[in-house]
């Protein structure tokens, strides 16, 4: 398969699987069985609230993890600082959304850790492991 459509099926791939976690609730990982909210002060609640270390772990590795092969996809972004904005439109964006649904709670550090997971997949894709 050439690598243009590798790297388009990937990005497919990334954002369904984004939007499969943000916007419908996930039972077993706690995601979306509560009552919403808003959270716009950072780090506090993402060190206060949890009532578990799964949850912790859940929330802190789950949002990064979700945006690493969104970023991973962005290999024809030359700037990091795009790579930045493009990861952190898309998570606010999603916030933004899920601030108007009823399970959902907006919260800064998911922007924060999505955007972040964004990052870390462009580095790795730009990385010499994966340059021709």
């Amino acid at each position: 398969m050439k690598p243009i459509i590798i790297k388009y099926l990937l990005l497919i791939f990334s954002l369904v699987f984004i939007f499969r976690f943000t916007f419908f609730p996930v039972a077993t990982l706690g995601i979306g069985v509560s009552e919403g909210g808003l959270n716009l002060i950072p780090l506090i609640k993402m060190f206060n609230e949890f009532s578990s270390i799964k949850q912790f772990i859940v929330n802190i590795f789950g949002n990064i993890i979700l945006f690493v092969p969104f970023g991973f996809s962005l290999t024809s972004v030359k700037r990091s600082k795009k790579v930045i904005l493009i990861g952190l439109f898309l998570s606010v964006s999603i916030e933004v959304v899920q601030f108007l649904m009823t399970l959902r709670t907006s919260d800064i550090d998911d922007v924060i850790l999505n955007t972040l997971g964004t990052y870390i997949g462009y580095k790795i894709s730009m990385s010499k492991y994966f340059k021709k």
